[in-house]
């Protein structure tokens, strides 16, 4: 049995299991004792112990041929049950909540509903703070207009973003017509660049949408949107803001597994 001490401190048995199963999860095949032991920085006998641990318990499997450990049919079946059970929105509820509570204002999870081109906001988290308007949650909502939904129309293939457009009517908030197919890949760009899209009651006549895409494993699944009436100046430079949101989304990703292209 570990010494709890040591395992507090991430060289218990536990500890290291569990991140040799990460190890294995991320890596893109079967790999060698030696390339976990370096990733891990472990011994190669003490590497070469917990990975037998993981074969006998189907978590891993040896491959003779390459001498290479990659994913066993235990973990697969383990990993099915858990994803059945849990969804992104589910995993989001934590992470908004606590941008939420540092910055005193609504944050938002949305999923991008493919193939009908839309989002929909799944779940909310709300500050102290007071919204001037009325959020529809679970109702399809344009990719095209808004921060919530451009920070994702940014990384969809460019087929679907002319699929998308082609059927998109003028804003809801202000009636402007829908942006050439030029400017749109212009500021596509540019919310690629930057990591995150700031709009100004595209959706909402009095809103202030700050959001950045979520990924999940080989494609842009969500959005994280923080929003607040345009009337109320942020604490900190939006830009700043976008800076924050970016990092939430970010780590929401790595939960959820997933990779930004």
């Amino acid at each position: 049995m570990s010494d709890p001490a040591t395992s507090k401190t991430g060289t218990g048995t536990a500890h290291r299991v569990m991140t040799l199963i990460a190890c294995l999860a991320d890596a893109d095949g079967p790999v060698s004792v030696r390339h976990v032991a370096d990733e891990l920085g472990l011994a190669p006998s003490t590497t070469h112990r917990l990975l037998n641990l993981l074969v006998e318990g189907g978590f891993a499997q040896y491959e003779s041929r390459g001498q290479a450990y990659g994913i066993g049919p235990e973990f697969y079946r383990v990993a099915h049950r858990l994803a059945a059970r849990t969804t992104p929105a589910q995993v989001a509820r934590g992470v908004i909540a606590d941008l939420a509570e540092r910055y005193d204002e609504t944050v938002l999870y949305g999923m991008v509903l493919m193939p009908e081109g839309r989002i929909a906001f799944m779940e909310r988290a709300d500050g102290q703070k007071k919204l001037l308007y009325r959020i529809d949650m679970q109702t399809p909502l344009s990719l095209v207009w808004g921060a919530s939904g451009k920070a994702a129309l940014a990384y969809l293939p460019e087929a679907d973003i002319a699929r998308i457009l082609a059927a998109e009517g003028a804003s809801p908030a202000t009636g402007a017509e829908l942006p050439d197919t030029a400017a749109l890949a212009e500021e596509l760009a540019r919310i690629r660049a930057d990591g995150y899209c700031i709009s100004h009651g595209e959706k909402l006549p009095d809103a202030l949408g700050i959001a950045a895409p979520v990924f999940g494993p080989g494609r842009v699944i969500g959005t994280i949107c923080m929003t607040m009436p345009r009337t109320r100046a942020p604490e900190i430079p939006v830009r700043a803001l976008g800076t924050e949101v970016a990092a939430t989304a970010a780590d929401l990703t790595s939960q959820l597994g997933g990779h930004a292209p």
